[in-house]
Formats: structure tokens, sequence, C-alpha cells
């Protein structure tokens, strides 16, 4: 009687053991199925500060685990990511024109790598600048580039710099890094400004005059707030998680986040 039991149990068990097992491979199947089916993006990434290295070679599958970083062509075809967001990273430094001027100089330089490295794989990646062309790339099997400025200090005092940028397919600017720098308070340093500048402002309504998305991750609260205030698009996060599930303070809370998702309604609708 006790061995009859005993089979009977090992095979209910096999039985609903296989059943889970064929229940989680379909959702898995259902969930590749959808992502190759979607159009993804990576908002934001910090590919270019590895294009300047001489072992790095975008064009090839890398080993991140070799130092090889996390994005490359083949990479983003395999795990089916269809557009990125390159970063234009320049990290913070001295607020003195020859600061300005070197972080200016860093920047055009890492245009100019982004630039070569699509001038060197044509068959893998296209840059952009718009989202149908992000769709159309896409069936064309290749990768869509985007690029994204975090930290606007390379701007300096110079407004016009954003249009140079933006001219050379720049789409974003995190307004600020871990710093504060001459546009606003950072949300990781000692408050200055007391949120956005006067320059500040002026770089948000160039960018809503240029069709730029203002990024505010990174920026202090009450940044966030003064660019809420007075941009007349929708902003973006480009990198930033819910403070509730990360308590950073770069990171947002719930009524910020409400916000930007309010903000994007109220701008569709009226």
């Amino acid at each position: 009687m006790k061995i009859r039991l005993l089979t009977a149990s090992i095979i209910i068990i096999a039985i609903f053991s296989g059943s889970c097992s064929d229940s989680e491979d379909r959702i898995k199947r259902k969930a590749e199925n959808i992502h190759r089916s979607v159009l993804t993006l990576d908002s934001h990434t910090d590919t270019p500060m590895m294009l300047g290295h001489k072992n790095y070679d975008i064009g090839k599958r890398n080993d991140a685990r070799n130092r090889g970083g996390k994005i490359d062509f083949p990479r983003m075809k395999e795990g089916g990511l269809d557009a990125v967001f390159f970063a234009v990273f320049v990290g913070q430094g001295p607020r003195d024109e020859q600061g300005h001027e070197k972080a200016y100089q860093k920047a055009v330089k890492l245009f100019e790598n982004i630039e070569d490295a699509l001038t060197q794989h044509p068959d893998m990646a296209e840059p952009t600048a718009t989202a149908d062309e992000v769709a159309a790339i896409k069936n064309k099997g290749k990768a869509a580039v985007l690029i994204g400025i975090e930290n606007g200090y390379p701007i300096g005092n110079d407004l016009s710099i954003i249009k140079e940028f933006y001219d050379r397919g720049a789409r974003y600017i995190t307004l600020a890094h871990t710093r504060n720098n001459d546009i606003c308070d950072s949300s990781t340093d000692d408050e200055e400004h007391g949120g956005l500048s006067d320059l500040g402002k002026q770089v948000v309504h160039e960018m809503n005059r240029l069709g730029m998305m203002v990024d505010v991750s990174h920026i202090s609260d009450k940044s966030f707030y003064d660019v809420l205030e007075i941009t007349k698009v929708p902003v973006i996060a480009s990198h930033s998680n819910a403070r509730t599930v990360c308590d950073n303070p770069r990171n947002l809370t719930d009524e910020m986040l409400l916000c930007v998702k309010m903000e994007e309604l109220y701008r569709y609708v009226f």
C-alpha cells in the first residue's frame, strides 16, 4: 500500500512539475515574441566613452567581462535592442572659461567618435533623430543610433552651442550631472541656484524652440519643478529610477513621476 502511495505521489509531482515547466516555457516564448515584435529603445547608454579605446570595436561582439562594455551592434541584434541613445557625457569640472572650453572640446570629440563608428559600420547601424526613421531603420535590420547629451556643462554660458549640438544630432540634454553647473542644481550637490538659474531658464526655452527634449535625470527636486513650470512641451527622465524603489536623491518620487505623466497628458490634450 505504501509503495502504491509513493508511486502515485511521484507521478503527481512529475505531472505538475512538467505542467509548470511547460507553462514557464510558453510564457517565455510569448515574452520573446512580444520583445521581437515591438520597437525597443535604450534611452541612455555611455557607449561613446568606449569608442575611444583602441581595443574596442563596436562592430564586433565584445566580452563585457573583459572590458568590452555593455553594448555593441552584434549584441544589440542578439538581444533585440533596436535603437539606442548614445550619451555625449562630460563630467562636471571647473566652471570658468577654460573649464567650459575643455568640456566643449571633449563633447565635440565624442560626437566625432560616434560619427566615425557609424561611418565604419553602415551595414549594421544608421544615425537618426526622428521616431519615424527609427522604425524604418529597424525594418532594414539595422540598429538606430540617436544622441543625447549628459550634463549641460559643455554649453558653458553660450546658448548658441545648443543649436550646434542639435545640428550634430543631439535630441536631449540632461541638464546637470552629479554636481551643480551654471544651468541648475544637481540632486547630489548642495543647493546653489535654488533650482534653475536664469541661464537655465534660457536653456530650457531654447531647447523647446529647437525641438530638443529636456532630460530631468540627475537634477535637484527644485530644478525639476522649475523645468515643469516653464517648459512648453513634455520632458523625459532618460535614466532615473523611482525613489520609492531606490531611495537616492537622484531618483524621482511618486509625485514627480505623476507630474511627468500629467505633463505629457496635459500637453497632448491641450
